[in-house]
């Protein structure tokens, strides 16, 4: 796989393509990464295009924010047990062993999904690969606790922890 600098000097439309789904239904990530990572070669060392996304994401308006917020499915939902998920949050779930819940924790999967997104008006997000269905539903209780700005701040840290991730997966580290 070709290093971001240079997929981003082979063809835009390709770096979009490789990239699209990094940030959750949120191309404009990438987007704005493109020029800057097009211009400097120091962005083909994954941490550093790493954080460049984390930035755009951070230095974005609210109002981008909370819609890249919402982009995220909620975790056990319905969407994962339709299959409407994305290739890398399907696996994601998956990792976490999301993909074979019993009745009673998909029951709590949904309660803890309502209180959350009732209190919160958006999604409860959390980089799940690596943890065990225990540790999601611990951290999800935990978090319930929260203010709305904390979580928030929590939620955009988890996204570009994801992020993280997934550029790993892409480049096979």
């Amino acid at each position: 796989m070709q290093t971001p600098n240079i997929l981003a000097n082979t063809s835009y439309e390709l770096y979009l393509e490789t990239f699209q789904e990094l940030y959750e239904h949120s191309i404009w990530v990438i987007e704005k990464s493109y020029e800057e990572v097009k211009n400097n070669s120091l962005y083909d060392n994954l941490e550093s295009f790493h954080l460049l996304l984390s930035n755009i994401v951070l230095d974005a308006s609210k109002d981008l924010q909370m819609s890249l917020i919402k982009a995220h499915p909620m975790l056990a939902g319905k969407k994962a047990q339709k299959n409407e998920l994305t290739d890398f949050s399907t696996q994601e779930q998956k990792s976490a062993g999301l993909n074979t819940c019993t009745s009673e924790e998909i029951q709590l999967f949904e309660k803890l999904n309502s209180e959350y997104f009732k209190k919160f008006d958006f999604p409860y997000i959390l980089a799940v690969k690596g943890r065990n269905k225990k540790q999601i539903i611990e951290n999800f209780q935990s978090r319930l606790n929260n203010s709305f700005e904390e979580e928030k701040k929590e939620a955009l840290n988890q996204i570009n922890q994801i992020g993280l991730l997934r550029i790993k997966d892409i480049y096979e580290q």
